[in-house]
Formats: C-alpha cells, structure tokens, sequence
C-alpha cells in the first residue's frame, strides 16, 4: 500500500519528503498504560526484542524542518530514537517513571496471536511477532537524523516516559 502511494506522489510533479519513523513511543500507551495503571501483569512476546522508539514531538520537529527549510525535496529519512532498547527495558524504565514496580511476563508467539485477535489484524500480529522475533539478538537500528536535520538530539525514551507519565500511573 506504501509503495503504491509514494509511487504516485512521486510522479506528481510535486516536491515530496517521505519520513519513515520506526517504533513510536507513544505505541506504550495503547500496549501498556492500562495494564500498569491497574497493576496488572503485562503479558507480552519477545521481551528481549529490541527497538529504537521515537518520540512522536521529534518526528513533528524533523517534518516541520522538511516543510519550511530548503534542502528535503526528494529525500526519505529513516527516523529513530537515539537508543536501542530491550521491550522489557522499555516496560522497566516506564516503572521507573511512575515509581513503582512493573510485572511483566512473556508470552509466546501462539498466545500473543490467541491474545490479540479479538482488538488486532492478524496480519498485523504476525508482522510484529516476525519483526521481533528477527531483532532478537541484535541491538536496533538507530539513525542520528533527527539531530542532523533539526539540531536537536532525539528525545530518549525515558525522557518520553518521563513526560507522559501521567498515562500509566493509577
């Protein structure tokens, strides 16, 4: 679906800049928040996968640069966090945030798909337990372009947490 719309922007005419941000930070509020907020155990797969998660504020900053500053047009920009981290670091550093502790539980692919089915696409699931399953091992891929194209350093993702606590304390 992306490839046919960047295809057809591409052959407009018009000047494009295609932003491809890798994990969203703010994909822990809708995975996450409410489990914490009630002290539940978050029940999820490939704790030890590791991502790069983005604050969405820094994905706005690079486009902001891209719409107003010369130099985009015709350019595609992987965008990243500037750490690679663990989902289970992720899940700790979010309880370390709102002070308490966060119980957490790995699951298997199989119950995530059981799990899931009801609120997801199954295509989805199968993309995300694929794209986890093969990071495993590996640290992130992490890009310095938000600095580069803005001049400011990626936010972390405790700095995230940090600022949007309020969604996963009780």
């Amino acid at each position: 679906l992306h490839n046919e719309i960047e295809r057809c922007i591409q052959q407009s005419g018009i000047d494009w800049t295609f932003l491809r941000p890798g994990m969203l930070a703010s994909n822990a509020v809708g995975w996450w928040a409410s489990l914490i907020r009630s002290g539940d155990v978050v029940r999820w797969p490939y704790l030890s996968a590791p991502t790069a998660p983005i604050d969405n504020r820094d994905i706005a900053s690079v486009a902001l640069h891209a719409l107003v500053k010369t130099g985009h047009a015709g350019k595609d920009y992987v965008l990243t966090g500037p750490q690679s981290l663990t989902q289970l670091e992720q899940l700790l550093t979010i309880g370390q945030v709102v002070g308490r502790e966060v119980r957490v539980e790995e699951i298997s692919p199989e119950e995530t798909m059981q799990e899931w089915a009801a609120t997801w696409p199954p295509s989805v699931v199968s993309m995300l337990l694929k794209s986890w399953h093969a990071a495993i091992g590996q640290p992130a891929y992490v890009t310095q372009r938000v600095e580069e194209i803005t001049g400011t350093p990626a936010r972390t993702f405790f700095e995230w947490a940090r600022d949007h606590a309020e969604a996963f304390r009780i």
